[in-house]
């Protein structure tokens, strides 16, 4: 049996794995399919019907007519068989719609509209799972780099008390530095682990949205660069939302489909002519032809139904205005998720230029820092205070790092772009 490890994998990787086993992402392509079905359905209603019944009779008696003529006395009170008491049947026939009054073509339309919605909503669903993998893929990686840091620290703080314990046999430093730098030092453990205990828990999360175990190992790789592009300004991007966003294709297809079930439901109450012919066989012995082809047009006018198919259209219609509201509602708070991920990924971005630059500076502070304290040029105290913004820096670092990558998966997912990546 292999071992459960997951083998160093990108953020696309993950999705696609995700992807492959994921139920509400498979949920909805099983409903796309559901609904392509449909679309074949009510296209089917265009084409021939060919059904055949047959069957057999038994009666009680043969039947007979009642036959009464005053003037031949000997046919007076005569009764005249017709059929058998006992008989089979069968009849093969053919219909074909030759005027519905728009009840078909009206379905069709609903019917593929609500097809794109259930394609939409595929798209919606992809679009959530890869925001939902990104978060947790960010989060492992945000782990990983707290715990390198966490381990930096503590081998940090092992280096200035081994320092201070050193100058203080020599009588260079007093008792307080060392007791004040074994502090340091017992704290630099606890958020080490305490940065264990996080990655671990992110681990898990990742492996339980991968279908893993939660002890599998995982080995991420940084994303690549940012794909959205700089240049894009917050009004292109919004108009390209309302174009792309999945969610408006589908309330705005959902509205649609739900106009033409009102037309088709309407129509129905209207003319409905077809055509029909076929071939029938009666076993009848009484008939001198017992079988034989028939054809005939026929129409079917439903005059009065109480109002029912005027309330159900109008019902119909009411849920097509309803959709077209939330739609209305979704593409102003769409508008919103733009800017606000538009807003975030430029100060992620400004963040990071000012997060490096103070990494470095943190960096020769707190060497600097050490080097004054072993000469006596410096107290423990500065010692700490720089060890303490090296690792602030360094968290900062990662911060603005990460939300960068965060907040531009966000921004694709604002604009529409992160289904089709």
């Amino acid at each position: 049996m292999a071992p459960n490890v997951a083998a160093q994998e990108s953020l696309q990787q993950a999705w696609e794995s995700a992807l492959q086993r994921d139920h509400t992402v498979l949920a909805a392509r099983y409903q796309e399919q559901a609904a392509q079905a449909q679309q074949g359905a009510s296209r089917a209603l265009r084409l021939p019907k060919i059904t055949m019944d047959a069957g057999y009779l038994r009666l009680q008696s043969e039947p007979s007519a009642h036959l009464s003529l005053p003037a031949i006395p000997a046919l007076k009170n005569l009764s005249l068989p017709f059929a058998q008491d006992a008989a089979s049947f069968g009849m093969l026939e053919m219909t074909i719609p030759l005027m519905t009054s728009g009840r078909i073509s009206a379905g069709i339309r609903a019917a593929d509209a609500a097809s794109e919605a259930r394609k939409a909503m595929t798209e919606v669903a992809v679009a959530d799972l890869k925001l939902a993998i990104a978060h947790t893929y960010i989060t492992v990686l945000r782990a990983q780099h707290a715990l390198a840091v966490a381990d930096s620290h503590v081998a940090a703080m092992r280096r200035h008390a081994t320092d201070v314990s050193e100058l203080n046999r020599n009588g260079y430093v007093a008792k307080h530095d060392v007791l004040a730098t074994e502090v340091a030092l017992a704290n630099a453990l606890q958020l080490q682990l305490q940065a264990t205990n996080a990655l671990d828990l992110a681990r898990a999360s990742y492996n339980r949205w991968l279908g893993r175990s939660s002890d599998a190992a995982v080995t991420l790789r940084d994303p690549e660069a940012p794909v959205m592009n700089d240049s894009a300004s917050l009004h292109e991007l919004s108009a390209a939302a309302m174009l792309k966003r999945p969610e408006v294709t589908a309330l705005g297809k959902q509205a649609q489909a739900l106009t033409a079930q009102a037309a088709s439901v309407k129509a129905s109450h209207l003319p409905q002519i077809g055509f029909s012919a076929g071939y029938a066989k009666l076993d009848n012995r009484y008939l001198t032809q017992d079988k034989g082809w028939y054809a005939g047009v026929m129409m079917k006018w439903d005059l009065f139904d109480g109002g029912q198919t005027k309330l159900q259209s109008s019902k119909l219609l009411a849920e097509s205005r309803a959709v077209d509201e939330t739609l209305k509602d979704s593409q102003e708070k769409i508008s919103l998720q733009v800017r606000q991920a538009w807003l975030n990924r430029r100060e992620s971005s400004l963040r990071q230029e000012l997060a490096d630059k103070a990494l470095a500076q943190a960096e020769q502070v707190s060497d600097l820092a050490r080097e004054r304290y072993r000469n006596g040029l410096a107290n423990n105290t500065e010692v700490l205070d720089a060890e303490t913004r090296r690792l602030q820096a360094y968290a900062n670092r990662d911060q603005a790092k990460y939300d960068l990558i965060l907040s531009d998966i966000q921004l694709q997912y604002a604009s529409g772009l992160l289904g089709q990546h």
